[in-house]
Parts: C-alpha cells; sequence; structure tokens
C-alpha cells in the first residue's frame, strides 16, 4: 500500500498558533520533510522542535527527517531541478507505504515551496492533502492590532518582488507586500510617492523569538526575508 503526502502549514511562527490537525498528523507521519533556503537556518525545524518541547508529546528519534532544499532563485532550470529531487526523496518513502508530513511556513495555499513538490507527487498518482495554516499576513495584522480589511474593502497579495509592483499598489484596496527583502529602500519610495506611506506598516519574522514590529513602516531600517507588509489607505473607527 502506499503512503500518503501531507503539506501541513505550521503558521507564521508562534508554536501556538499550529493547529490540531497539524499536532494529529505530526504524530501519526513516521517521515517529517522540513524546507531549507540558502541560508543554514531552518526556521519550519525551529518551530517544530519549539512545538515539541513545549506542547507536543512526540520524539523527534521516532521520526526520519528530510531536508527539501528550496533555492532562492527565480531561475525556473534551478527550480525545476530541486522540486525533482524533493520528489524523488519523498516518493521513495510513499512507495514504501510511510506517510509523509511536509511542513512550510504560514499555509501551504499562499507561496508554498510544497506546492511545487505536491503537484508533481499527485501526478505520479500519490494520495495528497493539503493542511492549511495560519497565514503570516493574518497574524502581521494581529501583531499590528489592525483588520486586514472591513466591510467591503477588498485586499490584494502583492509579492514585492513583481515587474509590475508598482501598477498593483495603485489597485484600489488593502494591500499586503509579501518577501520585501533587498527591495525596502524602493517600496518605500513607492508608497511616499504615491502617498500611502502613512498608512504602511510591517512585521519582521512574526511569531518568532526575533519578531519586531513596526507600526510605521517609514521606521524601519532594513527588514529580513520573513517580514510581511501591510498597506492601509485609512482606519475606520
Amino acid at each position: 500500500m502506499k503512503g500518503k503526502l501531507f503539506c501541513i502549514g505550521l503558521g507564521p511562527g508562534d508554536p501556538e498558533l499550529i493547529t490540531l490537525k497539524a499536532v494529529r498528523l505530526m504524530k501519526e507521519c513516521p517521515v517529517w520533510v522540513v524546507p531549507q533556503g540558502h541560508s543554514d537556518k531552518l526556521t519550519a525545524q525551529g518551530i517544530l522542535r519549539t512545538a515539541l518541547d513545549r506542547f507536543v508529546d512526540v520524539e523527534r528519534e521516532s521520526k526520519e527527517i528530510l531536508t527539501a532544499y528550496v533555492p532562492m532563485t527565480r531561475d525556473e532550470t534551478v527550480l525545476a531541478g530541486a522540486h525533482e529531487e524533493n520528489r524523488k526523496a519523498v516518493e521513495k518513502h510513499l512507495a514504501e507505504g510511510r506517510n509523509v508530513a511536509f511542513f512550510v511556513l504560514g499555509c501551504p495555499t499562499v507561496y508554498a515551496s510544497s506546492a511545487y513538490v505536491q503537484k508533481r507527487i499527485a501526478a505520479d498518482g500519490y494520495e495528497t492533502e493539503t493542511v492549511p495554516g495560519i497565514t503570516s499576513f493574518s497574524a502581521t495584522a494581529a501583531a499590528l492590532k489592525t483588520a486586514l480589511c472591513e466591510k467591503e474593502e477588498p485586499l490584494f497579495i502583492i509579492p514585492a518582488k513583481r515587474d509590475d509592483f508598482e501598477a498593483l499598489i495603485d489597485v484600489p484596496g488593502n494591500k499586503v507586500i509579501m518577501k520585501p527583502a533587498d527591495r525596502l529602500p524602493e517600496i518605500k519610495a513607492v508608497l511616499r510617492e504615491k502617498g500611502l506611506i502613512d498608512g504602511a506598516s510591517m512585521v519582521e519574522r512574526c511569531g518568532l523569538p526575533e519578531e519586531k514590529v513596526y507600526p510605521k513602516l517609514a521606521a524601519a531600517a532594513d527588514n529580513s526575508y520573513f517580514s510581511v507588509i501591510l498597506v492601509k489607505k485609512g482606519e475606520r473607527i
């Protein structure tokens, strides 16, 4: 009997925001997969470790833990190669009848590395399931003590590195800007030019011990890959 792949969201960083379903699958799946980028830091694995130490009764030693390398590049050839290697590593266990839990930060439905591997594995005839997690932008709004949107306000999620970034900022509605690392000065300049800088806020490494909250984006001197910017035209009182 073939194993099943579960793509599981761990939420933004706070281990208390991991869902009960994710916890159950942590316990049940004998194989875990955690993503890793260019950095040696395994953020998802760190969240798992904290959750296990504080809340979940699971012996890590009983699990086989795989690292899924996810290169931080826009080169489609390099990305495809990495996704294919990750597919092979996961399918080796699925073919032997072991269920696999592929953990990602936030939610696996939002710009998640697991989605590309999941598509390939499903195409090969294996059963897969997506387990949603709390998104980084929901946690960011909570940390800023504000709503993402109210009444009929639309909400737009914009990757910071899109070529049409400025055009998307012009679309009416509240904005979430994802992964602004290396582009913060440019983003500030665009928002300032469009009269939106006063309604822009940012949270860096939301839910993690190094969390930084900037109610005013203008005060942020730097940021990391794990940052989210929220742009709102004005608050309703």
